[in-house]
Parts: structure tokens; C-alpha cells; sequence
């Protein structure tokens, strides 16, 4: 599952044309990680930000895995996308669902992952630390 609202041109014969597809923010979509992994089976979810901290048991119950994509490439990822296959929910454009075809889809990394582990909580708390030392200097 990619977290998108990507910017596409309808066709004459209804089909998409895509034109810029980036991802978007993940927090908000935290609240269906649950259902997208035990109903749909999903296990790797990509997007930018990561997910809000509760998804990480779910994560680790699922086996799943939050990866985020390196910021500022979307227009590598557009270039990626070889064609946006179907999408449904059409009345929520551009946030609707969407089913594209990728090719060597990247860069990513894991984010979060299925031991609890989080690079956002960590590099937030290394951050904390530096800010405190500094503070202490001043």
C-alpha cells in the first residue's frame, strides 16, 4: 500500500494519465493499518512521515513494515509508476484507492518495523538528547 493523491489527467476513453504521483503524509492514515493487514493480508505500507505510534503493534502482530520513501522524489516515483491500472472510490479524487503497475519502485527503507522498532521515535529522541546537551552549554 502506497499513501498517494496523486495528480492525474483523465482521458478521453476514462482511463488516468498519471502526471505526479508522491506520497503523502501517513499519520492520518494510521487507523487502517488493523483492517488493510488482517482483512487484506497488506504487510508493507509506504509513505512519508510514518505512522503514528500505536501502528507499531500492529506492525509487529502482522509481520508488517512501514517503509518511508527518501523525501523529495516524486518525480523518480512518477517515473516508476508504468501505468495507474484502476481506482475506485473514484468520488474521493485524488485520495481514492488506486492500483498502479511499478517498476524498480525506490528508494525506500524501513521505518518501522515488525520488532517495535521506529527510525522517526529514534532520530526524534536522539534529537531530544542533542537539544538538551546543547541547552545545558548555553
Amino acid at each position: 500500500v502506497l499513501h498517494t493523491a496523486p495528480n492525474v489527467r483523465v482521458l478521453p476513453d476514462g482511463r488516468y494519465e498519471k502526471l505526479c504521483i508522491g506520497t503523502t503524509t501517513s499519520a492520518r492514515m494510521s487507523r487502517f493499518t488493523r483492517p488493510l493487514m488482517s482483512e487484506y493480508g497488506v504487510r508493507a505500507i509506504m509513505g512519508k512521515a510514518g505512522l503514528l505510534p500505536d501502528a507499531l503493534p500492529v506492525l509487529g502482530e502482522f509481520g508488517g513494515v512501514y517503509l518511508a520513501l527518501v523525501g523529495g522524489s516524486a518525480a523518480l516515483e512518477t517515473t516508476q509508476i508504468e501505468a495507474i491500472e484502476g481506482v475506485e472510490f473514484e468520488q474521493y479524487l485524488p485520495e481514492c484507492l488506486w492500483k498502479f503497475r511499478v517498476k524498480h519502485f525506490g528508494p525506500l527503507f524501513v521505518a518501522m518495523d515488525s520488532h517495535g522498532e521506529s527510525l522517526f521515535e529514534a532520530v526524534h529522541d536522539q534529537a531530544a538528547r542533542t537539544l538538551e546537551r546543547l541547552a545545558t552549554r548555553l
